[in-house]
């Protein structure tokens, strides 16, 4: 009875692939514990550290996830899937230094070979001209709101950038949206997608809108609650779209809304380190599960 019960869940899981050998993730993986002990001990310096380092890795495993991404001859040395394989990794690259050496040509070769490729396509023509890759609206989207995400994370680390940081991640939220209805929507997934924002709407908007005193900070607190609402509805409508099931969007999509409450709670209701242990996570395992989903997608011309 009780596994009767779980395999909706299980079915709903067993399609999610969340590589530990793409180099981004394992850039986040190291980065995001080291944030969070920054944030226990109110390092400005770790924060500054290892913050823009964690965003880093969700870009770098974005890049890496895209379907013409070649990996570079050192990436047999990356496929590092636990602590027990760091010994071998060493020793096949000579040592500590080399398996450095190694991590560094990968991440430079992602950078300057998968990325022009999401720079060449804003002309398409011009790009099929050329041979080169032209990549999906809904790949250069999503690309988009990682990086409005990344500079978001830069700017909320000073105190008085919490404006501006929301102002870029809600442009991310919208190029996250824009994506997603690209990609395809199904209208019955969409209004259960709609139901689920108006309940915690109905509980959110109570418990967090009387905190907020400044009238330009409610009415940017609720623009943003309005895409990111949106955000996650559409995410709801693409998860069947598409070539492959890819429950990555709205799971994805589920755990940004969540970790946004437990910033908003830090910001404006209770500050304490556990939002900070409980949001970061969420919000990085968001970002890389949404990266995932650039795997699916195949280049429109080469």
């Amino acid at each position: 009875m009780a596994l009767s019960l779980a395999q909706p869940v299980l079915d709903f899981l067993a399609p999610i692939s969340f590589s530990p050998m793409n180099l981004g993730v394992q850039i986040t993986a190291v980065a995001l514990p080291c944030l969070l002990l920054s944030e226990t001990a109110h390092s400005s310096l770790g924060r500054w550290i290892f913050k823009p380092l964690a965003s880093l890795g969700f870009l770098v495993a974005a890049l890496a996830y895209l379907p013409n991404h070649v990996p570079s001859s050192n990436a047999a040395m990356l496929t590092l899937t636990s602590v027990a394989d760091i010994p071998k990794a060493i020793a096949a690259s000579g040592g500590a230094l080399g398996l450095a050496t190694a991590y560094v040509a990968e991440l430079k070769h992602i950078i300057f070979n998968a990325a022009p490729t999401i720079a060449a396509t804003a002309v398409p023509a011009a790009a099929t001209a050329a041979g080169a890759v032209v990549h999906t609206t809904y790949t250069k989207a999503m690309m988009g709101a990682f990086v409005l995400g990344a500079i978001g994370d830069v700017l909320l680390i000073p105190k008085s950038g919490f404006l501006p940081g929301l102002t870029s991640f809600l442009a991310g939220h919208a190029a996250f949206m824009v994506a997603f209805t690209f990609h395809g929507q199904d209208v019955a997934p969409r209004q259960k997608g709609l139901g689920f924002i108006v309940a915690m709407a109905a509980v959110v908007g109570p418990w967090l809108l009387p905190k907020i005193k400044n009238k330009i900070m409610r009415v940017a607190v609720i623009a943003y609650m309005l895409v990111i609402s949106g955000m996650v509805m559409t995410a709801c409508g693409s998860i069947n779209s598409g070539r492959e099931y890819l429950p990555e969007r709205l799971l994805g999509a589920l755990m940004f809304f969540f970790s946004d409450l437990f910033v908003a709670r830090q910001h404006f209701v209770h500050k304490t380190v556990l939002n900070k242990w409980i949001g970061l996570p969420l919000y990085y395992i968001a970002q890389i599960l949404l990266a995932s989903t650039l795997r699916g997608e195949v280049p429109l011309s080469r």
